[in-house]
């Protein structure tokens, strides 16, 4: 069974100074890294999420960015605070979904930002939304909510864990995702991806291991990559309905996924940064500015090409594949 591990998955790992090494690099990756928002040592962004030009960015401590022009600069959110830590985050058209400490939500629309009352105080990891306004968050001890008008009201939805592990623990659910069609996606403790196709009436488990999933994404294509502690990495061609293991190279803690627009998958972690192609059996570790000794959690697509992720001291910087 992978060990329980707590915050947004980095607090975690970093804060005790549990960093793991990441593979040799390959020959012919070289990419370059260029920050672009620098914050503090305190500071960490924990989650990113885009909808056309916009960008989000969220983290500690209470920290709150938006971007106008596809991430280029940034701009910090002050007409709202909740004093927590933030993290997770999902931006879909002009609605935008925060999520932290303690059951903490924010919702962003045109009438601006606001808190939302999600009914629990557990610590959510988090939240995705689709077009047709379906939400899902997810958090500590088995925690699931689920919305249908775009995070403005959710509902608990309750499940027997003894479907999952013989003692009936309350896994931590780190990551969830829901595709155009309604499918709901979550992963987390015991290498546990769990599907739902009824807003969270019901759920198949489909894949069960040892190590801690921390993070997920599923394209609307049906390609989707899951990974997690020890350098686990799972990859699926079928909207998440099965899964096959990619061999990673690493031993690394990975925590982040983003799909570029050239087809490439970017995969961070703890001292490394791995990229994935849909077929392939073995990933490429890249290296370059500091990847090799600190942490990088959140990515996802940066415009044109390449890749935005987030992590240590407040830093979102730019990364490029050449």
């Amino acid at each position: 069974m992978g060990s329980r591990i707590g915050g947004r998955v980095i607090g975690l790992v970093a804060a005790a100074g549990s960093l793991l090494a990441a593979g040799v690099a390959l020959a012919g990756a070289t990419p370059a890294l260029d920050t672009v928002r620098q914050g503090t040592t305190h500071e960490a962004i924990f989650c990113l999420s885009a909808s056309g030009n916009e960008r989000l960015a969220a983290g500690v401590p209470n920290l709150l960015f938006t971007s106008a022009d596809a991430g280029q600069t940034w701009q910090r959110v002050t007409d709202i605070n909740s004093a927590s830590a933030y993290l997770g985050c999902t931006l879909n058209n002009d609605v935008a979904l925060v999520v932290g400490q303690q059951g903490v939500m924010l919702r962003r629309d045109a009438k601006g930002w606001a808190k939302v009352d999600a009914g629990t105080d557990a610590r959510l990891f988090s939240v995705d939304a689709n077009d047709a306004g379906r939400a899902i968050t997810v958090g500590a001890f088995g925690t699931i909510l689920v919305s249908s008008d775009t995070g403005q009201t959710w509902k608990k939805i309750d499940f027997d864990w003894s479907r999952t592990n013989d003692q009936g623990f309350e896994p931590h659910l780190y990551s969830a995702s829901i595709d155009t069609d309604g499918t709901m996606t979550v992963v987390g403790e015991f290498e546990l991806i769990m599907r739902s196709k009824d807003g969270g009436a019901t759920w198949d488990v489909v894949h069960v291991g040892t190590a801690s999933l921390f993070d997920l994404k599923i394209e609307t294509s049906g390609i989707g990559y899951a990974v997690g502690q020890n350098g686990k990495v799972l990859r699926t061609h079928d909207h998440g309905a099965t899964w096959e293991a990619v061999d990673s190279g690493s031993t690394a803690n990975l925590l982040g996924i983003a799909r570029g627009e050239d087809g490439k998958t970017l995969i961070t972690g703890m001292r490394t940064m791995l990229v994935a192609t849909d077929e392939a059996t073995k990933l490429t570790p890249l290296v370059a500015g500091d990847i090799s000794t600190t942490w990088y959690q959140p990515a996802m697509a940066a415009k044109g090409s390449g890749w935005l992720v987030g992590g240590h001291t407040g830093r979102i910087a730019r990364v490029e594949q050449n």
